[in-house]
């Protein structure tokens, strides 16, 4: 049986990611990816500080082409009485000023396409069965068209996505206890946009039992969707009926989708937001949404996922030509991975609060707070202090607000969130 260097389970952005750098240092990697691509996906908005792993993966021209362009996001009460835009453009250090919005089951396809080209073996409709692995090499049970069959390799990269195959079976996956939160979503055709740049703001909309999405895809179409607390699916459930309920009691929505029909079926998750640990162990690490899954409000998935992709193929091609893989290689990508999670996190639980998301809606403009949430915003800074020191200053004014009021209150909000 032949051996291959890596094999990468799972085919989405950050497994792509992971395989292209590894096949162009030249290491032997096969993708095992159990479904077909194209295939449906959520998660459509990117982030700005994206665009140096698009750069390497030599899609840009592509994205381009295909997605709407997002430079910047609102945030705006169900009412629509309040609302605040965050330009990408007026980020705190120097980043990418815009972004794409793209449909999933064609981005993941094109970045699948882009790891084919740099080298990777790919393999779809393949779903493991099994892994083991050792400071020695790692063993997998593959089944494809009904039959099994063994792969060995000197190491194996879980980007398996929110089915976190490892932390499953290692039972290291555990579920954030604070965002207990599920999603209900579905694309229109038709839905009001903004006119010029603004057409491509993503948008979010607070609402006293959770929030709303709405992003603008190519074709005229938007994916739209609520995230919220499991209370808030007893009066509307997370179904059809129920989600045409839910936009029908919210103005904003009901305004803005007044002439829009819904073009795709009404799909839900639950319980999404997680992280594993450790996420490295002898002969394998674990990326993207296999490590962890945030709630989805600032938009980071495919984010982090690049990110760590990238990060962790460095580290495994190191270890590769060390010939040793034990897990005490990877001490500096766990640091890694955790520490760019743990700002992001923060702030995702924070925008749980009132008194936090009030602060966005009326952000200062002293110690260049707001610039500073704009670069986090744009998917940076979590490594740089200038940018932490001000997020942290940023938290703790939300705790202040929390009990005296240092910026307008939003009204009803606090009432339900209590």
């Amino acid at each position: 049986m032949a051996v291959l260097d890596v094999v990468v389970i799972g085919g989405g952005p950050a497994g792509a990611a992971t395989a292209a750098e590894l096949a162009r240092r030249g290491r032997r990697v096969r993708v095992l990816e159990r479904e077909q691509f194209p295939r449906f996906h959520v998660g459509e908005s990117l982030l700005p500080c994206s665009l140096p792993f698009f750069e390497r993966l030599g899609v840009v021209e592509e994205l381009d082409a295909r997605f709407v362009k997002k430079y910047g996001a609102e945030f705006v009460t169900h009412d629509g009485q309040v609302e605040r835009r965050y330009s990408f453009a007026e980020g705190m250090v120097p980043h990418p000023a815009s972004a794409w919005h793209a449909e999933r089951s064609e981005l993941d396809d094109v970045l699948l396409r882009a790891a084919e080209r740099a080298g990777a073996e790919i393999d779809q409709g393949s779903d493991v069965r099994a892994v083991e692995t050792s400071a020695a090499g790692a063993r997998l049970r593959v089944r494809k068209n009904g039959a099994e069959r063994e792969l060995a390799a000197r190491f194996v990269v879980d980007a398996s996505g929110q089915g976190a195959l490892l932390g499953r079976l290692r039972n290291i996956r555990k579920m954030d206890p604070v965002l207990k939160n599920a999603a209900v979503f579905a694309h229109f055709e038709g839905a009001f946009r903004h006119e010029g740049e603004r057409g491509g703001d993503v948008t979010i909309v607070v609402d006293p039992a959770g929030w709303w999405w709405m992003i603008p895809l190519a074709k005229g179409r938007s994916s739209v969707g609520f995230v919220g607390p499991k209370r808030a699916f007893v009066e509307h459930k997370a179904d059809a009926a129920g989600f045409a309920a839910r936009i029908a009691k919210t103005p904003l929505l009901r305004e803005r989708l007044a002439d829009a029909r819904r073009v795709a079926p009404v799909r839900s998750i639950s319980d999404f937001s997680y992280s594993c640990r450790p996420v490295s162990g002898d002969g394998y690490l674990l990326v993207g949404d296999a490590a962890a899954f945030l709630d989805p409000v600032f938009s980071t998935g495919i984010h982090l996922g690049l990110m760590h992709g990238f990060s962790g193929a460095e580290a495994i091609d190191r270890a590769l030509s060390k010939g040793d893989v034990r897990r005490a290689r990877f001490r500096g990508y766990e640091r890694f991975v955790e520490s760019t999670l743990a700002s992001y996190r923060a702030m995702v639980r924070g925008f749980y609060t009132p008194e936090l998301v009030e602060l966005l809606f009326s952000p200062s403009d002293s110690l260049d707070l707001r610039r500073a949430i704009t670069t986090l915003l744009a998917g940076a800074g979590t490594d740089q202090l200038a940018i932490a020191w001000r997020v942290r200053v940023f938290r703790a004014l939300a705790r202040a607000n929390k009990h005296v009021p240092l910026v307008p209150r939003l009204p009803g909000y606090r009432e339900e969130r209590a």
